[in-house]
Formats: C-alpha cells, structure tokens, sequence
C-alpha cells in the first residue's frame, strides 16, 4: 500500500472531504426545497393566492371563486397506442413513451425507450405536442397510477395504451393542470377512486368527469410560476450534488493513485477554497 508523506496525506483527505460537505449540503437543500414544494402544493391548491375564503368540494376545500368542473371540459383525453413495445428497443420508427418512462415526480426517464412504427391515421393522431400532460391510468401499483408528465421533449414521440394524453384547451394553463395533478395523486386522491382487477386502473371515462379545480386563467398561471421557481432550485441542486459526486468520484481515484497532485486542483469555480487555504484554518 503506497504512503505519501503526512502532509500529502492531509490535504488529500482536506480536499475530499470538502466535497464531501459539499454533496451533504446539497442533500440538505434538495430535501429542503422538496418539502417546500409539497407544502406549497398543498397551500396554494386549497387556498388559492388571492386570500379568498374557502368553500368544501368533492376534492377538498378551495377558494370560493374557484370552479370544480369535469377534466374533460379543460382539455382533450385520447388513449395511446395498445401495441406490444416492451422489446422494440431498436431505432425504428418513432419513439414511444410507457408508464415506465414516467418518474413519480413527473420526469422523464428515458434510459430505456421502446419504438413503434406508425402505420395508421390514428397512429398518427397519437404523436405528441408540446404542452401535452401524459397521465398514467393503469399500473400494477398503485402508487404508479395518477403518475402524471408535462410534455416538453424535443423529437417525435408517441405513447402507449396504458398513458392517456390530455391536451389542454386553450382556456388552460398546462403548467397548472400538470401540479394539480402531482397534488392529487402525492395527496392520496387517486387511491381513493381507483377500482382493481388484475392490475390497479383508473379508466378513460373516470378522467373524463375527473373533479378538477379551475380558478382564473390568471390565477392559474400564478401558481403555475410560483411551483415552477422552487422545482428550478431543486433540479439546480440536484444537477450540483451530481456534477460533486462525480468529480469526488474521479478525485478519488486519481489522488489516491497519484495521477494529479492536490497543489495542482483549482476548485474555487465550485465554490469551494483551495485545501491548502482550508487545511490551514483547521489546524489553527
């Protein structure tokens, strides 16, 4: 086992820790502002923005001046494309998004895309816009259905039976409608309604007349915003605590082999001081 000198010894482990710290802290703060998201979910759903009292609803309290009206009067639900894809992992035809290419937090996960080749009209009435809220209705578990994702990829993508598209009207805030439903389905809703045979559903018809809260397009687009300003900081802390862990990573490997010297690392575009600086505040 190869053993540098003590002082080398310390600022390789001065620099590693520091980032160490630096990972923790953006763990804090992405646990931080995803408990803030869910409380603002909850406050600005059931109370609006505008101060209003509150009125009782199928779906809760909301504010008095909001409407509790039918999903399908907001926008447009279809059903995708019923085709077995789960082994078409080769590049032919056009991409086609699966339940499982949805995250519980409405992200896209597209590690693993299947693809589909559009033959019919109603194949092709199936491609995706942008804007577009992809809501899964049928899943094996229920924690999957009411899973909802607000399109916004570039390419041609399509999607598959077990997804129902829902277009917005043009009365709509899509960003908004995108929360509520997050909202929903993190506030146990769906469970409640859902009905289960072989795997837990949750129909076309039952999104249809789905109760859906609608204030002022204005109103919408202020909650729409403020949601979208604290999902911008978690997702700024999340790609920080993965670009540190992947430099701790690659540090790792090359101080502990001798590949660089830490005199020879510069991390103050991270935030972060020079060890050498660091090391020497800690043992004084």
């Amino acid at each position: 086992m190869p053993i540098p000198p003590l002082p080398e010894q310390q600022h390789v482990a001065a620099v590693l820790s520091l980032l160490q710290r630096a990972i923790e802290q953006e763990e804090r703060l992405i646990a931080l502002t995803t408990e803030l998201k869910k409380a603002l979910m909850h406050k600005l759903f059931t109370e609006g923005t505008r101060g209003e009292p509150q009125k009782q609803t199928e779906i809760g309290p909301i504010p008095e001046s909001w409407e509790v009206v039918e999903l399908q009067t907001t926008g447009d639900v279809v059903y995708g494309i019923q085709a077995s894809v789960a082994n078409n992992f080769e590049p032919v035809g056009t991409r086609i998004l699966t339940n499982k290419n949805i995250t519980l937090d409405g992200d896209f996960d597209l590690n693993k895309i299947n693809y589909f080749e559009l033959r019919t009209k109603r194949h092709h009435q199936t491609i995706l816009k942008k804007g577009d809220l992809l809501f899964n209705w049928r899943s094996g578990s229920k924690e999957h259905v009411g899973k909802t994702a607000y399109f916004d990829l570039a390419g041609e993508y399509t999607h598959s039976s077990f997804i129902l598209r829902i277009r917005p009207k043009e009365n709509v805030n899509g960003r908004f409608l995108y929360h509520f439903f997050i909202w929903l389905r993190e506030s146990g809703y769906f469970v409640k309604l859902q009905t289960y045979a072989v795997n837990a559903k949750f129909n076309k018809s039952a999104v249809n007349i789905l109760p859906t809260a609608r204030p002022s397009i204005e109103e919408q687009r202020d909650i729409a915003a403020a949601i979208d300003t604290v999902i911008h900081h978690e997702n700024n802390a999340r790609r920080r605590r993965d670009s540190l862990t992947v430099l701790f990573r690659t540090l790792l490997h090359q101080l502990m082999t001798a590949e660089i010297q830490v005199n020879d690392l510069d991390l103050s575009e991270l935030g972060i001081e020079t060890p050498t600086q660091q090391l020497r505040e800690a043992m004084t």
